[in-house]
């Protein structure tokens, strides 16, 4: 028993080789404690989508004005609120203000389709058997005589990330408006599994029982735990200043040209941001019918500044009715079809291969108009396809703004 210990003991040493760290960030588990597992790229991925792949509340007030010349006041147009997520082409108003705070809580499930609280190596790597050199060699169950033995690893990964983002909204002139955003951004991630030996998979590998030879060190299935790991960070996360024109109005739809302009504020490391600065272009169509629907649609790119092969194109359609009075239904759908993959490839993949991906989420909520220009809003975006990248089963979002003019 003690010998079995011992190469137990040997052989996650050697896999998964740890070193002690008083201050860390989030990233840095994957380097440490699972060090030799081939999952650095996941840090990368992580941010990328706690930071992009999942859109911040919209720029785009849900109270708009317009001004009336009569009594050379702007006054509040009595319409359909706006999008939670996606823009329409409508603009504030010159010399108005929106100011809005969301939340929103992002817990990835899974990844290329793998469940993230169960992730199990790949039984062998280019061809080769994932193992453990055994020196002096082991009897097989079936009396083959060898020197490795392969290895089971499960993993359990729970990342979190809850975004807390002010976000205010200026009219400049009646067709273009202004917008500033800083999530602020609390995540956490833990990491714990087991190993088993030899690998259950592969039952060409199977050790005798224990106790059909007592001479036998290595018998039966051994399993330990895999070191553990869990970290948090709090920060702000990537400042993203957006800015909107709008073109034509009724003719026959609102069309606007969007641009957003994404800074690397937020600490990647920390899967609070990218890393990088992004551009993000989008065309934007609207038209408010009967002032009680509102179809919309966004077709844009997201432009990584620093590797444009990884930039994406996205896309939203949908739209927003008033139900009864105060209250506006939303649904809209949502579409990020990557050019690239995101981040490295994994050069030995241990659990999984990062890719390129196609991701499609609906956008379902309601917004609640009250004191005249004050809104509050509750949204899910659910994933639409959940075969490819990091995906959750869905992300609640609630939301307060409220509009008022400049008392200047």
């Amino acid at each position: 028993m003690t010998s079995r210990v011992v190469f137990v003991i040997a052989g996650m040493c050697a896999l998964l080789r740890t070193s002690a760290a008083e201050a860390r960030t989030l990233s840095s588990i994957f380097t440490t404690e699972l060090k030799g597992l081939e999952m650095e790229p996941l840090g990368p991925a992580l941010a990328n989508t706690v930071a992009t792949t999942y859109p911040v509340a919209s720029a785009s007030s849900s109270v708009t004005y317009v001004f009336n010349p009569a009594t050379e006041t702007f006054e509040r147009q009595t319409r359909v609120l706006g999008p939670i997520i996606g823009e329409r082409a409508e603009t504030i108003g010159q010399g108005q203000f929106n100011i809005g705070f969301s939340w929103s809580y992002v817990h990835p499930t899974s990844i290329n389709g793998q469940d993230l609280s169960q992730l199990e190596n790949l039984p062998s790597i280019n061809g080769r058997v994932v193992s453990f050199p055994v020196p002096g060699g082991v009897m097989l169950a079936d009396g083959r005589f060898t020197n490795f033995l392969p290895i089971q690893v499960m993993a359990n990964l729970d990342m979190k990330a809850q975004l807390m983002t002010p976000s205010v909204t200026y009219g400049i002139t009646p067709d273009w408006d202004v917008n500033l955003t800083l999530p602020l951004v609390y995540t956490s991630l833990s990491v714990s599994g087991t190993e088993t030996i030899p690998d259950p998979r592969l039952p060409q590998f199977a050790l005798p029982p224990c106790g059909s030879d007592p001479s036998q060190a290595l018998c039966g299935t051994m399993q330990q735990p895999i070191p553990s790991a869990s970290e948090s960070a709090f920060g702000a996360g990537d400042l993203l200043l957006r800015t909107k024109y709008i073109f034509l109005r009724d003719k026959p739809v609102d069309l606007a040209a969007f641009l957003g302009v994404s800074f690397p504020t937020g600490n990647a490391d920390n899967f609070a941001g990218t890393g990088t600065y992004q551009l993000q272009p989008t065309l934007i169509l609207s038209r408010v019918i009967a002032d009680r629907f509102e179809p919309l649609l966004n077709l844009g790119v997201n432009i990584n500044a620093n590797d444009v092969s990884r930039s994406s194109f996205r896309w939203a359609a949908g739209g927003s009715v008033q139900l009864a009075g105060p209250l506006t239904a939303v649904l809209v759908f949502l579409g990020v079809n990557e050019f690239s993959a995101q981040s490295d490839p994994i050069e030995a993949p241990f659990f999984f291969q990062i890719e390129r991906n196609d991701l499609y989420d609906a956008s379902i909520g309601f917004r609640y108009l009250f004191w005249e220009t004050g809104v509050i809003s509750a949204n899910f975006i659910v994933p639409l396809n959940n075969s490819q990248g990091l995906r959750t089963e869905f992300i609640p979002t609630v939301e307060a703004e409220y509009a008022f003019s400049s008392p200047w």
